[in-house]
C-alpha cells in the first residue's frame, strides 16, 4: 500500500524516502522535546517541505544537518538499504527504548495513520507514528503483550468506525462518544434504510405488474441494492464497536471495505441508469418523486462513501 504524497517526498526510489513527522517529537504543554536516543532534548521545530531536501542517500543528509542542535525539521529519512531511519536535522539514527527504529517499521506504521491524522502541523502524525511503532513494529514486539497489542489495534479500528458513523449518518461526534447514543443513532438510521428498501420493493412489484420499462426497473433495483448495502455497512460499523479481539476487528474491517467498494459500483450503475431513462416519458408520479428524492440522497452518499474509502485505504488489513 502506498503512503500519501503529503507524507513522503518520493516513492519512485523504493530505497529512500523523506517522511514528514517524527516519532521522537513530543509536546509537554508548550514545550517541544525530542526523545531520540532516549534523551529528552528541548527543541524548536519548523515545518519544512520534504521536496526542499533532495536527499537520495544517508551521505546527502550531511549537507542538510542543522548547525543548531536544538533545531528540528520534523523530517525523517528512510534508508531501506540499511533498513534504518534517520533524523534529517541532526543526521542521527533514530532510536527509541535503546533500539534502532527500522525503516520498514516506519513504513508499516504510516499505513495505520488515517488521512485525518496526517493533517495539521505534524504533531498528531508524530504521535501516531510513535504509538503504532510501539504497538505494531517488530522491533518493539516484546514491549507489549499480545492482549495489549490487540486492545490498541481494536481501539484504533473502533475509532475509524466512529468517524465513519459521523460521516455517513450526520451524527455529531458527541453522539458517537456515548455508547448508548451511538447504538441508538445507528440502529435508527439502519431502520430508515430498511424502510427505503421496502418502499423500493413495493414500487418494483407494482411496476412489474404494469410491464414497465426495463431500464427504469433496473434503476429501481439499483436503488434497492444501495439501501441494502448501506444498511449492511452500518451494521458492521455498529458491530465493530464491541469487537475486542484484533483478528475479529480486522476481519470486520476487511468485509466493510468490500461492502464500501460494492456501494461505489452500485452508485456508478445508478448514474448510468439515470442517463438511460433521461428521455423516458410517462414515469408514474410516485416513482418519479421517489427517484427525485433518492437521487439527491445518492449524491450525498457518493461523497460520503468516497471519504470512507479514503480512510479505509489507509489501513493495512492484510490478505
Amino acid at each position: 500500500m502506498k503512503v500519501g504524497s503529503s507524507l513522503m517526498s518520493s516513492l519512485d526510489d523504493e530505497d529512500t524516502g523523506l517522511v514528514k513527522g517524527c516519532p521522537c517529537y513530543k509536546e509537554f504543554g508548550k514545550e517541544q522535546v525530542c526523545i531520540n536516543n532516549d534523551d529528552v532534548q528541548p527543541i524548536s521545530s519548523i515545518m519544512v517541505d520534504p521536496t526542499f531536501f533532495p536527499a537520495d542517500s544517508v551521505e546527502d543528509l550531511k549537507e542538510f544537518r542543522s548547525d543548531n542542535e536544538n533545531m528540528c525539521y520534523l523530517l525523517i529519512f528512510l534508508d531501506d538499504k540499511s533498513n534504518s531511519a534517520y533524523c534529517v536535522s541532526q543526521g542521527k539514527k533514530i532510536r527509541i527504548n535503546s533500539r534502532p527504529v527500522q525503516a520498514s517499521d516506519i513504513r508499516e506504521a504510516l499505513q495505520f495513520v488515517t488521512s485525518a491524522e496526517k493533517s495539521g502541523s505534524g504533531v498528531i502524525c508524530s504521535t501516531c507514528l510513535y504509538k503504532y511503532l510501539v504497538t505494531m513494529g517488530d522491533v518493539f514486539e516484546d514491549l507489549l503483550s499480545e492482549s495489549e497489542r490487540a486492545k490498541v489495534i481494536s481501539e484504533y479500528i473502533q475509532k475509524i468506525a466512529a468517524k465513519m458513523a459521523v460521516d455517513l449518518t450526520d451524527a455529531t461526534e458527541d453522539q458517537m462518544l456515548d455508547k448508548e447514543s451511538y447504538n441508538h443513532h445507528l440502529k435508527e438510521y439502519i431502520k430508515d434504510l430498511m424502510t427505503i428498501r421496502g418502499d423500493w420493493s413495493s414500487l418494483i412489484f407494482m411496476y412489474q405488474k404494469r410491464d414497465g420499462n426495463s431500464d427504469l426497473l433496473d434503476l429501481m433495483e439499483h436503488y434497492k441494492t444501495l439501501a441494502r448495502l448501506e444498511a449492511i455497512f452500518l451494521f458492521q460499523v455498529l458491530t465493530i464497536r464491541d469487537a475486542t479481539d484484533e483478528l475479529v476487528a480486522l476481519g470486520l474491517l476487511r468485509f466493510m471495505i468490500e461492502v464500501a467498494e460494492k456501494v461505489s459500483k452500485v452508485i456508478d450503475s445508478i448514474r448510468e441508469s439515470h442517463l438511460k431513462i433521461k428521455s423516458l416519458r410517462g414515469i408514474p408520479t410516485d416513482i418519479h418523486e421517489m427517484l427525485k428524492e433518492q437521487n439527491a440522497r445518492r449524491i450525498v452518499i457518493e461523497q460520503r462513501f468516497s471519504n470512507v474509502l479514503k480512510v479505509l485505504s489507509q489501513v493495512d488489513v492484510g490478505a
